[in-house]
């Protein structure tokens, strides 16, 4: 379905009838809005990769294995829930928690502090003391 994840990732971290409840719109249909799961795949995918451009990582990620996978699928998860017509106020603030926690996560390897296993971008730039002689 996605470049890194699939809607079983989804489900896997949210439970497979919440996500079925909140990609379906109007509740006539008692099956998962396949439609709108990819638009929160590529929502959750495009945000990823858009924080991460420009920076010490390869885009499109060749791997991120397991921490890129939670992040996509957390962030497409949340947006499944958030981007319906009603849902409960108590329950959107620990989904705000989560966005808030998964920002702070995607900080620490923004910054370097956590290293992803995925393919560094290359660099043209210089990386060490350069010594220029005059002639």
């Amino acid at each position: 379905m996605g470049v890194y994840i699939s809607q079983s990732d989804i489900e896997a971290i949210f439970g497979l009838d919440n996500v079925r409840i909140w990609s379906n719109l109007t509740n006539e249909n008692s099956s998962a809005d396949s439609a709108r799961i990819a638009s929160a795949i590529e929502y959750a995918e495009a945000e990823i990769e858009n924080r991460f451009r420009n920076g010490r990582y390869a885009i499109p990620f060749a791997n991120g294995g397991p921490i890129l996978v939670n992040w996509i699928a957390t962030l497409a998860g949340i947006w499944l829930f958030e981007h319906r017509p009603v849902f409960d106020e108590d329950e959107a603030a620990g989904f705000s928690d989560l966005r808030d926690s998964l920002d702070m996560e995607i900080e620490q390897y923004l910054s370097g502090q956590r290293l992803l296993p995925a393919g560094l971008a290359a660099t043209t730039e210089v990386t060490a003391p350069m010594i220029v002689v005059d002639s």
